[in-house]
């Protein structure tokens, strides 16, 4: 029986058991009508191990025991035992290999030709002969162990002992050698039949596999019995595996190691007594006489007084003397014992013929080592169940159990967050010092969630609060603020209103996916999504307190931000396929209402100071800004649709950009913002949103969405009885593959290099923003006629399009085109 069954161990023997997330990979097909299921369920049976736990034991002692206990008889019944057990072995074995691909894994070509490629640039060469390892590996450590503990008992049967007649023996001048090889093999083979105590380490599973009953099954309520133990994790079956194979590979070393480096003890009282006999035989051959017989006799005498001798018979000596000892009447015949009894002894010399072959009777040997081998045997077992027992007991002690109950404890807290009352939250029977993988990564995930959660705004009270090491459980959410300076950036997606009202659902599909590609774009340009708030998101660029100068003192913070706004408008033009991928319900109203639909946002960008901190009470928090220059982003994104502009920036924020992002900006208007009086300049960046990118054109398809005609709703549910699957094929699940947007942190050469940023911008000429200057400096300073011809050349070369030319205009005509006496040089807000 083989110890890999028991990790899927049925836990009832009625029941179908659920596969659990830790069972070995299962091969599924069919042959003859048996599949591979049913197979896997006959082993997984509890009776089907209870019998190969006692096949097993049997294999263990039952060689042993038939020498012992049993006479010479019983060896045919024993040797069917034993054939029978090897064929039981052997078809285990092959069904295990059949049903089951993690027994008998394959070599992975595909992994190793990707890991021979890795080695010229990986930097471990331990890590890259590992993985080396991994996808050549052929068969699993048990099906190793199994296979070789079966072969091992294939030495135990009659045929593979291929020894000749004991009297046949006798007459061979080097039986007595090969009789000493032979005892010498049977002693190795008895370290390679050791090999199949690994096999006991299934009764432990097995014992174990029975206590697993006990554990919560998934749906029970753990917290109503405290001696219910988690259903074990994948955490807990590898580190039992382990320390199993460990335990395994521990005793196997030393049974092999140990007969390796101990000295064979040989005692040579058969042979020197053998020699005596044999000289004084040779003597009586040259000379014979009644001295030389008697003393030939009285060593023969002494052979046979002194040792267990049943036979001794002498060729090549032609003196007219017997060639056959007298053997007391006593003594067994060698036909009656085993061979494995019988040792032969044979004497002779190079110079002649003449031998001298002797057998004695060693069934006391045998016996003694058949006692030695179950006692050795036994102590082996115990040693490894109990060196087992011990690695086992430790580590889900100490590591096992506790994970699991923590990962129970997560399960329970992430199934209801709200809740209260769960089974272990007031466990203390475990060592608060302890370090596990398992609350590492939790750990990782709460603090990443706290991050998503709160945002940049929020990440100096999560540091105060989990640095906090006084005041118990106390929080501290509610303090004072933080003054900062910042730049932000407000967004809002337009016609959004519409919008939801079309696709009801699936808009939360629709503002997701925007925020995947503005916040992409604004991280790398070492921004932060500080609130999202339905159609509009507010974003942030710290700028530090004592930091001031140039665009490149403050790390072109103002480009990055300026930039990132202008590049998320590309990406929502080149992934508008993306963006407007919903239901054909959804799509057919929305270009109903909305001919020719395109998703666009309006941009705000502006400078100031901010008090940091968490908004809100001990029941919910945000963790924001609150400062004037916030809502001051928000004013110019509303501003951007009078302007007719997608961005909008203040003075302030234009004071930060370097000379090359200055270069495609231009200001549209100069406004006192303030109660005091001061006037302020408002700047676009000249932006062509018409702009059809390649890659977008070519996968754009020749149809026209305003004329999507809408599905009544009696077609709609004549399609789901016709086709339900083809209905909810088109219903969107998820967000859809999104794109991988790279965006340039090459500032402030990023404005010349990007070819989309040069292309949206080619639209506006030097020469029309030479004549907005000019026409922007004339309104200033109060000659309004200049101001007109220059706005009016502006708005003609731009083929009546530039609404900014327009507002001016219109401004100015509402005064006759002649400027007021009291003209302050700017408009008021």
């Amino acid at each position: 029986m083989n110890a890999e069954n028991l990790e899927c161990t049925s836990i009832s023997d009625t029941e179908p058991r659920e596969p659990l997330d830790g069972d070995v990979e299962r091969r599924q097909w069919s042959l003859g009508g048996v599949t591979s299921t049913l197979v896997n369920r006959i082993l997984d049976h509890n009776s089907t191990i209870t019998f190969m736990s006692i096949v097993t034991v049997y294999a263990l002692y039952g060689d042993d025991v038939r020498k012992l206990a049993f006479q010479p008889s019983a060896d045919n019944v024993f040797v069917a035992l034993s054939a029978m057990a090897f064929a039981i072995f052997t078809l285990e074995i092959s069904l295990l290999c059949w049903c089951r691909a993690s027994y008998l894994p394959k070599p992975n070509i595909e992994a190793v030709k990707k890991v021979l490629g890795e080695w010229e640039w990986r930097d471990s060469t331990s890590s890259w002969l590992r993985e080396l390892g991994e996808s050549l590996q052929v068969g699993s450590f048990y099906f190793w162990l199994d296979l070789i503990s079966t072969l091992s008992m294939g030495f135990e049967m009659p045929w593979m002992n291929y020894s000749e007649d004991i009297h046949t023996a006798v007459d061979v001048s080097i039986a007595g050698k090969a009789s000493l090889a032979g005892a010498s093999a049977a002693q190795k083979l008895k370290v390679i039949r050791m090999v199949r105590l690994v096999r006991m380490a299934k009764l432990y599973k097995y014992l174990s596999t029975k206590q697993s009953t006990k554990r919560v099954r998934p749906g029970n309520n753990a917290g109503t019995d405290p001696y219910l133990v988690p259903t074990e994790s994948h955490v807990g079956a590898e580190m039992s595996d382990r320390t199993t194979k460990k335990v395994i590979i521990g005793i196997l070393v030393m049974l092999i190691g140990i007969p390796l480096l101990q000295a064979d003890y040989v005692h040579y009282r058969n042979e020197f007594i053998m020699k005596m006999v044999f000289d004084n035989r040779l003597l009586l051959s040259h000379d014979y006489n009644i001295a030389a017989f008697e003393r030939w006799e009285f060593s023969e005498s002494l052979l046979m007084d002194t040792t267990n001798c049943i036979g001794v018979t002498y060729r090549g000596f032609d003196d007219g003397v017997r060639d056959n000892a007298i053997i007391p009447a006593d003594r067994p015949r060698p036909a009656d014992l085993r061979k494995e009894a019988l040792s032969i002894i044979t004497i002779s010399i190079l110079e002649s013929s003449k031998t001298m072959t002797s057998i004695f009777d060693s069934s006391d040997r045998v016996r003694e080592e058949a006692l030695l081998g179950i006692i050795l045997t036994s102590f082996i077992v115990v040693l490894l169940g109990l060196g087992m027992i011990s690695f086992t007991k430790d580590v889900r002690h100490l590591v096992i159990v506790p994970i699991e109950k923590m990962i129970q404890l997560v399960r329970e807290i992430s199934e209801n967050p709200l809740g209260t009352g769960f089974s272990l939250t007031e466990d203390k029977t475990q060592n608060d010092d302890m370090e596990t993988t398992v609350l590492i990564r939790t750990i990782s995930k709460i603090a990443g969630l706290m991050r998503v959660g709160f945002g940049e705004a929020g990440a100096d009270i999560i540091g105060k609060n989990l640095n906090i090491t006084t005041g118990g459980h106390n929080i501290n959410l509610l303090g004072n603020g933080k003054k900062i300076r910042s730049i932000f950036g407000f967004c809002d997606v337009r016609q959004f209103t519409d919008t939801t009202e079309c696709l009801q659902e699936e808009v939360m599909l629709f503002v997701n996916r925007i925020a995947h590609i503005l916040h992409s774009i604004v991280v790398q340009c070492d921004g932060a999504a500080n609130k999202n708030i339905g159609d509009a998101f507010l974003l942030t660029w710290k700028i530090p307190a004592n930091c001031a100068g140039s665009a490149k003192d403050l790390n072109y913070a103002g480009d990055k931000a300026l930039y990132s706004f202008v590049k998320t408008m590309i990406e929502m033009i080149r992934h508008e396929d993306f963006l407007c991928n919903f239901s054909p319900r959804a799509l057919s109203e929305l270009y109903e209402r909305m001919p020719g639909y395109k998703c666009r946002i309006g941009c705000g960008l502006h400078f100031g100071w901010a008090i940091e901190g968490a908004i809100g009470s001990s029941k919910k928090i945000d963790a924001s800004y609150i400062s004037p220059h916030v809502n001051m982003s928000e004013t110019l994104e509303a501003s951007t649709k009078e302007y007719g502009v997608p961005l909008l920036m203040s003075e302030p924020f234009y004071n930060l950009l370097s000379t090359e992002a200055v270069a495609g900006c231009r200001k549209v208007d100069v406004l006192n913002l303030g109660k005091g009086g001061h006037a302020s300049g408002l700047y676009t960046y000249d932006i062509d949103l018409s702009v059809r990118f390649v890659d977008n054109v070519e996968r754009e398809k020749e149809q026209d969405y305003g004329h999507i005609e809408k599905q009544s709703i009696f077609s709609v549910k004549r399609d789901k009885k016709k086709a339900p699957a083809a209905v909810n094929a088109n219903k969107s699940h998820g967000l859809g593959e999104l794109p991988v947007i790279r965006v340039s942190n090459d500032f402030p050469n990023v404005w010349r290099t990007d070819i989309d940023v040069v292309r949206v911008t080619a639209h506006f000429n030097g020469h029309q923003r030479s004549q907005w200057k000019s026409g922007m400096q004339a309104l200033v300073d109060g000659k309004w006629d200049m101001a007109k011809a220059y706005f009016e050349d502006v708005l003609k070369q731009s083929e009546d399009t530039d609404v900014p030319s327009k507002i001016m205009l219109q401004r100015m005509r509402a005064y006759n085109y002649c400027c007021p006496e009291s003209w302050p040089g700017h408009w008021q807000s």
